[in-house]
């Protein structure tokens, strides 16, 4: 299964819940984060990549010439480094990556490419040369990091879900699932273990986290330092509202 519809799947759960967190952050995965400020973006969405240009310099031409950053115009240094941001939603990242074809890679125009390029002709002194395009080329096995990444925080969110919420609820509460939010996404807040019981008593405790950092499953520099199976999260997702449904 996709990983948004497992997203689809957390909004509604968010909805059964009365979490407007749970389902904000879905709903961004989904839709992307073009309303995000670059430092509030998640680090897993900020991916290594290399700058190349197309150009012809007279009777010929090159493809994919890797150049520097302090290659480009002083005006653009500032601004673009070997480093793509990635404000889209996971479909069309996922798009992406199935479409990067035999080379593995995703070509993203640098913004102010005319520009950019208009720049640079002007510069080299050479009137035989015309810069077609200036780009990034990203691996496509960093945008499947990035799609990992998303996959592993579902699989902990569920977890932390099914961990706070008592045999014989529905749902978790609101407090309940933003707690699991804060956790999870933002490294913040109380960890909650519920002693599931046969009966409708319950008793929980509280494990305080007292790193500064959050746990370590929510730094995205950490990339893919944990491998969940997509087909396990979706199944994680079907037979908790299963288990819940029944008890």
């Amino acid at each position: 299964m996709p990983v948004a519809d497992v997203l689809r799947k957390l909004i509604v759960l968010g909805g059964r819940a009365g979490s407007s967190e749970l389902r904000d952050w879905a709903s961004q995965e989904l839709r992307g984060y073009a309303d995000v400020l670059v430092d509030d973006l998640p680090d897993y969405r900020k991916i290594p990549a290399i700058i190349q240009l197309d150009a012809i310099v007279g009777a010929g031409g090159v493809s994919h010439l890797t150049i520097a950053p302090h290659e480009l115009p002083e005006q653009a240094r500032e601004h673009i480094k070997n480093q793509v941001l990635f404000f889209q939603g996971i479909g069309e990242i996922q798009a992406m990556i199935d479409g990067s074809g035999e080379g593995k890679t995703v070509r993203v125009s640098l913004p102010g490419e005319r520009v950019l390029a208009q720049w640079m002709d002007k510069a080299s002194g050479n009137p035989y040369q015309h810069i077609n395009a200036i780009y990034w080329s990203v691996s496509a096995s960093a945008l499947e990091g990035l799609v990992d990444q998303v996959r592993t925080r579902l699989a902990e969110l569920l977890g932390e879900l099914r961990a706070v919420t008592p045999a014989n609820a529905d749902a978790p509460t609101a407090s309940q699932a933003a707690n699991a939010v804060n956790i999870v996404i933002h490294g913040k807040g109380n960890r909650v273990n519920v002693a599931h019981a046969d009966g409708e008593s319950a008793s929980a405790s509280v494990k305080v986290d007292q790193s500064a950092d959050g746990p370590f499953w929510t730094l995205g520099r950490r990339i893919g330092a944990i491998v969940v199976g997509l087909a396990t999260v979706a199944a994680t997702v079907i037979a908790w509202w299963q288990f819940q449904g029944s008890a």
